[in-house]
């Protein structure tokens, strides 16, 4: 028998708004992994501020639902290694390391994209080892995170691109999110009942119910300013499209913000 480890340690140097934001995502990893049978916790969510709500907000009955598509196993809702945040300097600058024997290498890749947008673009490296010398159970490789979102590389596709002489076809980029590429499709079932059908680039999102009511003799609903923050909602965090810049994005949710 031999124990395996995929092992890693780094530090990153960001601003303090980003260091709070990491804060508050380990923060989460630890309620939900203490209360696994309660998904919910929606008193222990609004606790952890607006600016979390704001970029992993609640989704279906989970108000954790965004948060935990951080994780590959959202049963498991943990990054696998121990944060250390440090105090800001003189320019609100704080150093935020990483490090662990079983690390989160996609889960913590995927929290510094999302919430550490001042560090980027950065990356780090990781070795997978083991207790016994057994063949093929050795290697490591490193992630790149940029606005796109992370990129993995691993030494045994890099030894296999450099035995053949030419580099493995690239994985295809995920563009920014682009509002031409959104489709809004009201439903109405009747008077008072409406749904909408919201798509990305020809990918259904979700059909949701639409609250409408009377304004000046004419039914009304959502608008469409409040769908296209849904579908940017949607489609940046199921993978369709990667982020807008910060204030970009601040002014693209903003109509979420009011609803």
């Amino acid at each position: 028998m031999s124990n395996s480890y995929v092992k890693a340690a780094f530090s990153l140097f960001m601003s303090a708004e980003d260091a709070a934001m990491v804060a508050k995502a380990l923060r989460a990893s630890e309620l939900l992994t203490d209360n696994l049978s309660d998904p919910d916790l929606k008193l222990s969510f609004d606790a952890l501020g607006h600016d979390f709500i704001t970029l992993f907000p609640a989704k279906g009955p989970n108000h954790f639902g965004s948060f935990i598509r951080l994780f590959d196993d959202p049963a498991y809702p943990t990054f696998d290694c121990e944060i250390a945040i440090g105090e800001p300097d003189s320019c609100d600058v704080c150093e935020v390391t990483f490090s662990g024997n079983q690390f989160g290498i996609e889960s913590v890749a995927r929290l510094i994209h999302t919430a550490c947008r001042a560090a980027l673009p950065c990356g780090f490296e990781w070795a997978y080892t083991g207790d016994k010398l057994r063949c093929g159970e050795h290697g490591g490789g490193y992630v790149v995170i940029t606005g796109d979102g992370p990129a993995f590389r691993t030494t045994s596709t890099l030894l296999r691109e450099a035995l053949v002489g030419s580099p493995a076809p690239a994985e295809p980029v995920i563009a920014v999110f682009d509002p031409a590429l959104v489709t809004i499709e009201p439903r109405r079932f009747s008077v008072t009942q409406s749904e909408v059908l919201v798509s990305y680039n020809g990918q259904r999102i979700e059909q949701y119910g639409d609250s409408i009511r009377l304004v000046e003799r004419e039914w009304q609903g959502h608008t469409d300013a409040f769908w296209m923050a849904v579908a940017y909602r949607e489609a940046t965090l199921r993978g369709l499209a990667t982020r807008l810049p910060v204030a970009e994005e601040a002014a693209f949710m903003a109509p979420l913000a009011r609803s």
